[in-house]
């Protein structure tokens, strides 16, 4: 068992690392790094968030989603906004420009990601290691 979960382990490690190298190059030019393109796709996706609550998510440190928002709000891609919970931790949200900008990068990701798994087959594998995360997770 403990070699079939080091196989798996190894290989989502290197489909992790084609994933970054493939981006990097459909994105290349586009001085959005693939730090920044993920804060942008979870805003797009979960809406407005505090840093820590995206650095929570996202299993990183503030510091470093502070830094990838920094980097964002220079290129008017996100914004602060007042914080009704907390007036030391604002909100961040994505602008229209940020929106429009994560949503071409996914289109350009889709079109070249064709890989004619069947989508049966893709649910099973982000299934199991979803349950191989969770588990691990549960073992801290």
């Amino acid at each position: 068992m403990a070699n079939e979960v080091e196989a798996l382990i190894e290989e989502a490690r290197l489909f992790y690392q084609s994933i970054v190298q493939i981006g990097e190059s459909l994105h290349a030019g586009s001085g959005i790094s693939m730090g920044m393109r993920g804060v942008l796709e979870y805003l797009d996706r979960e809406g407005d968030a505090t840093v820590p609550a995206m650095a929570r998510a996202r299993r990183v440190s503030r510091q470093r989603i502070q830094t990838l928002v920094n980097a964002l709000a220079t290129r008017r891609l996100v914004r602060s906004v007042p914080n009704p919970a907390s007036r030391r931790s604002p909100l961040i949200a994505i602008t229209r420009s940020g929106t429009a900008l994560i949503r071409r990068m996914r289109e350009r990701e889709r079109r070249a990601l064709q890989v004619g798994i069947a989508p049966r087959r893709l649910r099973e594998a982000e299934a199991t290691l979803r349950r191989l995360r969770e588990a691990l997770e549960g073992g801290r």
